[in-house]
């Protein structure tokens, strides 16, 4: 077990902890949410400071290989919001299990200060939305930005340029298409450093960004009256995430925005912020396709200016996606099944040999496993479906919708390999 501290004074922090001090190693956003909404209270502090503690513990702790992947980690955090967030503690580290598949231990530390009161926020018919610079909160922006209730767009931002300049090309032609949306971009993040000496970034699958993504979001719904619905827009395909093979059960496939997380994060911050918030996804049936049809039909140029993928942020210039990654090859498929891909990858693995590249290559690994995926699902019946994967047996999805947006996914996703001769031989 790797143990943290967090701090937020410059007193000596204990000798057998890794320590992040708040405006040193660790920014919770505050300064952000500070110029869009005035000063944030206690409880929005402490909120916030839970949120940037998690994000940056995930981003310092790497994953080992293989069996080795799950990480159990001690999180200990001042708030001032202490009675009212103490009894939540079993609830966020059940919510961040099923998020990153780690064992989590939160502690919190009581801090002085003046605790929140019953801070209810005025009601106003408006919705707010994740808006990440990908494609599928892009096309939700395109769907929900016309209707005439209210909708605001948040996003996180760490130090990523090309996430930064993606939220922003697409909020433009947004507004450049006479969409009147606020957009507020809050910097949440860590560096290596502090009292320490820590490496920040150790790990980049990032699987908690969703914890922080859905706080900030919830603050800032509140902070503008907004009672009815957050969203969070993923596709059907990467929001459920079914394994693709047995040998990525557990924490080999992320849950960044699982029926199960978004319900558990749900019941968090209703508790938190003693609200009624809606969380939904309004893509959670539909394939990435299906998405990405949304974003060509209202604006073409805006695809290659999003971004999808994991590993973005150590790419060579000129490049804006791996080409190799999970999502990576989601994306291409679903855009490929439209149109040209214009986008700008650092790997074609399509024209590649697969079987012929080393048994550890990335690509090789990956193609072969969305192979495997869409072939059993093209040959096995429903009910062979959901004893495959009992996952589908969950009481937060519509195991039957869910299967049909997977067939849909084989469908296309066998269409797009048999337009390449090097991808034809996978299918069975």
């Amino acid at each position: 077990m790797k143990r943290f501290y967090i701090q937020r004074d410059r007193s000596i922090p204990p000798s057998d902890f890794d320590v992040f001090r708040v405006d040193d190693n660790l920014f919770t956003g505050e300064d952000d949410f500070a110029e869009a909404f005035t000063t944030p209270s206690s409880l929005e502090l402490d909120l916030l400071l839970i949120a940037s503690s998690i994000f940056a513990v995930d981003r310092a702790y790497k994953r080992g290989a293989r069996e080795d992947i799950c990480r159990s980690m001690e999180l200990s955090i001042p708030i001032v919001n202490f009675a009212r967030l103490y009894p939540l503690i079993p609830l966020i580290e059940e919510t961040l299990c099923r998020l990153s598949n780690d064992a989590w231990t939160i502690i919190f530390r009581q801090e002085p200060g003046n605790p929140e009161g019953n801070n209810l926020m005025g009601e106003i018919r408006g919705r707010t939305l994740l808006f990440s610079g990908g494609l599928d909160s892009f096309a939700a922006g395109i769907e929900l930005g016309h209707e005439p209730e209210s909708l605001q767009l948040v996003s996180h931002i760490t130090r990523n340029r090309i996430i930064d300049e993606s939220q922003k090309a697409l909020y433009g032609i947004l507004r450049h298409r006479g969409y009147t949306l606020p957009h507020h971009q809050c910097f949440i993040s860590s560096r290596s450093g502090g009292p320490t000496n820590l490496a920040h970034d150790e790990e980049n699958s990032q699987r908690t960004r969703s914890f922080v993504f859905l706080v900030l979001a919830a603050l800032m719904a509140r902070r503008s009256g907004h009672k009815e619905i957050i969203y969070i827009a993923e596709n059907g395909q990467m929001a459920i995430h079914l394994p693709l093979t047995r040998g990525r059960i557990g924490a080999f496939s992320t849950h960044t925005a699982h029926p199960e997380v978004i319900l558990g994060m749900e019941k968090f911050l209703n508790s938190a912020l003693m609200n009624d918030f809606k969380i939904i996804n309004p893509y959670v049936y539909r394939t990435k396709r299906e998405v990405v049809q949304v974003v060509y039909n209202f604006a073409p140029e805006a695809i290659q200016l999003s971004n999808s993928c994991w590993r973005n942020t150590r790419l060579p210039e000129g490049t804006s996606h791996c080409g190799e990654c999970i999502p990576c090859l989601i994306r291409r498929i679903a855009i490929e099944y439209i149109a040209a891909d214009n986008t700008r990858y650092k790997r074609n693995p399509f024209l590649e040999d697969v079987l012929s590249l080393s048994p550890d290559d990335e690509a090789r690994r990956n193609l072969l496993d969305i192979a495997e995926f869409i072939n059993r699902i093209k040959h096995n019946n429903d009910e062979e479906i959901v004893s495959e994967w009992p996952e589908l047996y969950s009481e937060a999805i519509d195991s039957r919708a869910v299967i049909e947006m997977y067939r849909r996914f084989s469908f296309e996703a066998r269409t797009i390999f048999n337009r390449y001769p090097k991808l034809q031989y996978l299918l069975q």
